[in-house]
């Protein structure tokens, strides 16, 4: 996609031709008929050369046309966050920044559109009454699902446009696992994300300290071993780690272990590979030994209560964690830890809140994209990420979040987990149905009695229900 237009002058080259003269009626040389020396010539001599005919001066390249005219555009915005909501105010005032210092003149409009759900219901509609927003908070699976009926805008030429897009520095500054997310299967870009989240261990170190335990497990033996010491210890059920089997969990601990949903060339599901087995191997194990344990509701009492050494949240729950803490007058030290994979791997199931552009007008959607640059530039996302508990995306905004670590010190510990991340595949074909089928073979695996084999059998089975959600799909 080009913003100006470039015009190549092409000069004409005029070769001049030495013009032979016949006299009176003279005719045109043959291989049989010689050519009659010029009047005026002596014979044998070569005939004179013309006077060069002055070449044709090139005409200036024209200039380049100015930039896209923006003044006055106008875009709508619609997230998910209402008023009385902390973020909310933090949407507001970067709308209103933008509104009023951009070098453009487009005005953004924000809009509230309730939950998730509501927000992708109204764009649904929106597709047949065209009633749409130009920039969308949305999920990447749904942003996917919109492109294939042609109504997202692909932003990778906007991303890499000389003047409008990012620096190499900028798109080096972004974490790979979140840059990686947002692409689709065919390399378009549909999503680009302002934030994000990681599913991660909770871990009290004051109390492993003093079940004698020096430091954090840096490596999946060493989970089991603490919290089958806090299990002991308790001897009551408790103690251990505290495990719901879900997607987010278990694929946690799949790309501790170097697990990846999709085939090695990527062009279908395939849950097999023995990376999934051995961490499903490894969480049955945790149960048979008496070293794993359910909740009926969220961990947080448990973890402050010390009836679990680790539980299994999104890094979104801190503030949840803290007040449970402060609930029962625990002043234990506690943090967030990635997954572990037998050698020290580490990873996060990340989520990332992404925003899409819906197709309009040429000049709307360079608009559109021009916000989104702002919305997440560092200092913006640091606004964003102080008002949300949220990750950012880039380390360059790290160093502006040092007042906000200083008063929350816990949240360091969530920002250290940043670039550890891996995103589940959200562009691939039907990951939403696929994804509940997780959930239940999840369920499946978690079972004390869990062999290789059996793992096997379940995870084939997943296999086969996501090729035929896939064949739907398609």
């Amino acid at each position: 996609m080009k913003f100006k237009k470039l015009f190549v002058v092409l000069g004409l080259l005029v070769i001049a031709a030495m013009v032979l003269s016949a006299c009176g009626g003279g005719t045109t040389p043959t291989n049989d008929t010689p050519a009659e020396e010029p009047a005026n010539q002596p014979a044998n001599e070569p005939a004179e050369e013309p006077a060069e005919e002055p070449m044709e001066e090139p005409a200036e390249e024209p200039m380049e046309e100015p930039m896209m005219d923006l003044s006055g555009v106008t875009i709508s915005f619609w997230h998910v966050y209402g008023e009385g909501d902390p973020r909310n105010e933090t949407v507001v005032s970067i709308v209103d920044d933008f509104n009023a210092t951009n070098e453009y003149g487009i005005v953004v409009e924000q809009f509230d559109q309730g939950q998730h759900s509501d927000l992708q219901d109204k764009i649904n509609t929106g597709l047949t009454s065209g009633d749409l927003p130009n920039v969308t908070m949305a999920y990447t699976s749904s942003l996917l699902d919109w492109s294939t009926v042609d109504a997202v805008v692909d932003l990778t030429a906007f991303v890499n446009d000389p003047d409008y897009g990012m620096t190499q520095d900028q798109l080096d500054a972004i974490y790979p696992g979140i840059f990686a997310d947002g692409i689709a299967p065919d390399g378009t870009r549909v999503a680009w994300p302002i934030s994000h989240s990681a599913n991660v261990m909770t871990y009290n170190y004051t109390w492993a300290q003093e079940l004698g335990f020096d430091a954090a497990p840096t490596n999946a033996a060493e989970v089991k071993e603490q919290v089958c010491a806090a299990a002991a210890a308790n001897g009551d059920g408790t103690g251990g780690m505290v495990w719901y089997p879900s997607a987010s969990n278990y694929l946690s601990v799949a790309y501790a272990f170097g697990a990846d949903e999709l085939n090695a060339d990527g062009t279908a599901y395939d849950f097999t590979d023995q990376a999934f087995i051995d961490a499903a191997l490894w969480v049955a194990d945790l149960k048979a030994n008496g070293c794993a344990f359910e909740t009926e509701s969220y961990p947080n009492p448990e973890q402050a209560g010390r009836k679990a050494l680790i539980t299994l949240s999104s890094t979104a729950g801190l503030p949840y964690y803290t007040a449970a803490f402060a609930d029962v007058g625990n002043e234990d030290d506690w943090g967030f830890l990635p997954f572990f994979g037998p050698n020290g791997e580490k990873a996060t199931d990340f989520f990332t809140q992404s925003v899409g552009v819906l197709k309009s007008t040429p000049e709307q959607e360079l608009a559109s994209w021009l916000f989104i640059k702002f919305l997440t530039n560092p200092e913006n996302q640091a606004k964003w990420i102080v008002a949300s508990g949220y990750l950012p995306t880039q380390s360059t905004t790290e160093p502006l979040l040092a007042d906000y670590v200083a008063g929350e010190p816990r949240y360091q510990s969530s920002l250290d987990l940043a670039g550890y991340g891996v995103a589940e595949p959200q562009t691939f074909a039907a990951w939403s149905s696929v994804r509940r089928a997780v959930d239940s073979a999840a369920a499946l695996l978690y079972d004390p009695a869990l062999t290789a084999e059996s793992a096997l059998a379940i995870l084939e089975q997943l296999n086969a229900d996501a090729a035929e959600y896939v064949a739907e799909v398609q």
